[in-house]
């Protein structure tokens, strides 16, 4: 039994070590028990939402999602603890009578010692159990103020994606209006900087993504606030901005800083590709828009043959957009 005991303490340990590696300090993704955590609540929202849309709560998950991934940490540790000294009775004892603490005292022992309130009227016995006491506490000093730095942190990152989100709507809430407003085949009167601008806060914003898992899970109630929406409009609108005549593209250059920058935001985010489902309709919208924006019938041929190598990619975004919450 005290053989079983140290081994579940163990794995416990390692588990929440390993965890809070790759979610914290890694940079390339969750941990294994945060990613079943996020998946788990976000899927059954999503569940719900597709139904019946909850948009005021499905901005309430990230946070909800951040917060408990701290705790789970926490209570991985005291529970690392508490069976280490569930396994040799005698580790904590009264301060006062010397008795060995039963479980319940255990459990009060350990939920002092990892919060660094100090021992009370149980105490370890002695060495190695006041170094092992000492180690639980730092542990749990540890994971609070590494959460604190990672909460704040994650919280900046979510400012920064409305904050994209808000540049790009900025420019025109339809991709004809953005290739109007922008007028970036114009060099005298073109918004080229604050493009430029934008597609760098978007590698940022894909590079954070992945540094911090959580945040893909921040949902935006407005419509105007979401970044995976506004990223499909931008690339909507540079797809369209490619097929239309000479005159009216915007330099080489630009074309691909742009393209560059969502094709390795659709690359770190790992979205599977949508079905084929709607792919008549996603015609019939971008050639209206193509119409639009000053393409003419005699170009139908080049819209066609540059939407086969466009549509994958576009796939791949609305599916970002429908993992935000975002599917109507």
């Amino acid at each position: 039994m005290e053989l079983l005991l140290l081994t579940a303490s163990a794995i416990v340990l390692l588990s929440l070590i390993w965890d809070m590696f790759i979610t914290v300090l890694s940079g390339n993704g969750a941990g294994p028990l945060s990613k079943i955590w996020y998946r788990l609540v976000w899927w059954g929202l999503l569940a719900i939402h597709e139904h019946r849309p909850i948009h005021r709560l499905l901005s309430l998950a990230g946070p909800f999602m951040l917060l408990t991934s701290i705790l789970l940490w926490y209570v991985m540790l005291a529970a690392a603890l508490f069976l280490a000294l569930a396994a040799l009775p005698g580790t904590v004892e009264n301060n006062l009578t010397g008795e060995p603490a039963d479980l319940l005292e255990l459990a009060y022992f350990v939920s002092t010692t990892i919060s660094s309130l100090g021992y009370g009227d149980q105490v370890p016995s002695g060495f190695p159990w006041t170094m092992a006491s000492t180690v639980a506490t730092l542990g749990g000093t540890m994971i609070i103020t590494i959460s604190l730095s990672y909460v704040l942190a994650v919280l900046a990152a979510a400012i920064e994606r409305r904050k994209l989100a808000q540049g790009i709507f900025g420019l025109g809430e339809t991709a004809p209006e953005i290739i109007e407003n922008a007028k970036l085949h114009d060099s005298q009167q073109s918004l080229k900087v604050h493009v430029l601008n934008l597609t760098s806060e978007l590698d940022h914003q894909a590079l954070k993504n992945l540094a911090y898992p959580v945040l893909k899970y921040f949902h935006s109630p407005r419509a105007n606030l979401s970044a995976a929406r506004a990223i499909l409009l931008l690339s909507d609108a540079f797809f369209l901005r490619s097929i239309l005549p000479e005159e009216k593209r915007p330099a080489q250059g630009l074309l691909h800083v742009v393209d560059g920058s969502i094709a390795r935001y659709v690359e770190l985010s790992k979205a599977n590709p949508t079905g084929r489902s709607e792919q008549g309709a996603v015609l019939t919208h971008l050639r209206e828009a193509a119409r639009e924006s000053g393409a003419t019938d005699e170009m139908n041929e080049t819209f066609d043959v540059a939407l086969k190598s466009y549509l994958p990619r576009r796939n791949r975004l609305v599916q970002i957009c429908r993992m935000d919450g975002w599917h109507e």
